[in-house]
């Protein structure tokens, strides 16, 4: 996956991509997570998320006659969850002694034996997999890490990764605003008659912005659920 990253922003054949592909290099863009525990949640999900929204991006972008150029398809989404950047930090939290006896309790009945690596996250999603999905030949889920959030460039999301991406590499106006409001409504504060202008200009103004939050919603609820 990081192969297919680097070459594909290699391909952009943007001035300074090398710059970025140097940043990423050095940051953990390629080994953090995608989220704490919502989707892709553990070391390299940040990495595997942004090719799923690229290729989904691709596919959209295929079926609508190719509206956009592919080096603005990955341009937009790649860096799109830049702003997870050195965003989160994991953390160990021992599972609390109740937790503990009532997953061993668990497990010995049905035969099982308690992992020796556990946390208090892994030991909670154990729990709920024992009560509501273990039958007697399912795989036990893998170990969970601890991840939590430490923003030290609180901009916001979208406009957090249009400024990380913005130092390296100049963005076309189409990319820029995809970048920024591909949260669409989730990230829309409905009392600032500003912000929902502003989000309506720039679904109007081009359709790289549709196509992105397309692609990521396709990616997070379908290839990744």
């Amino acid at each position: 996956m990081k192969h297919v990253i680097k070459k594909a922003l290699e391909g952009t054949e943007r001035d300074n991509i090398e710059k970025l592909i140097n940043f990423l290099e050095g940051s953990d863009f390629y080994t953090a997570p995608a989220s704490t525990k919502y989707h892709l949640a553990y070391s390299g999900g940040l990495m595997e998320h942004s090719l799923n929204v690229l290729n989904c991006a691709r596919g959209i972008n295929s079926e609508y006659s190719q509206l956009f150029s592919d080096s603005s398809i990955v341009i937009a989404a790649l860096a799109h969850d830049f702003c997870k950047i050195n965003y989160y930090k994991e953390v160990y939290e021992p599972p609390t002694d109740p937790q503990k006896r009532y997953l061993t309790s668990l497990m010995s009945k049905a035969g099982l034996t308690l992992p020796v690596k556990l946390n208090k996250a892994y030991a909670g999603i154990l729990i709920d997999f024992m009560l509501n999905s273990y039958k007697g030949d399912e795989v036990i889920p893998v170990y969970s890490h601890n991840y939590q959030v430490e923003d030290k460039l609180p901009l916001g999301h979208g406009e957090k990764s249009l400024w990380v991406v913005s130092q390296f590499i100049f963005l076309t106006c189409d990319e820029a605003l995809a970048i920024r409001w591909h949260m669409g409504t989730f990230d829309l504060n409905f009392n600032s008659p500003y912000q929902r202008n502003a989000y309506n200009d720039a679904i109007k103004a081009t359709k790289l912005v549709s196509i992105l939050q397309l692609a990521d919603l396709e990616a997070t609820y379908l290839v990744e659920a």
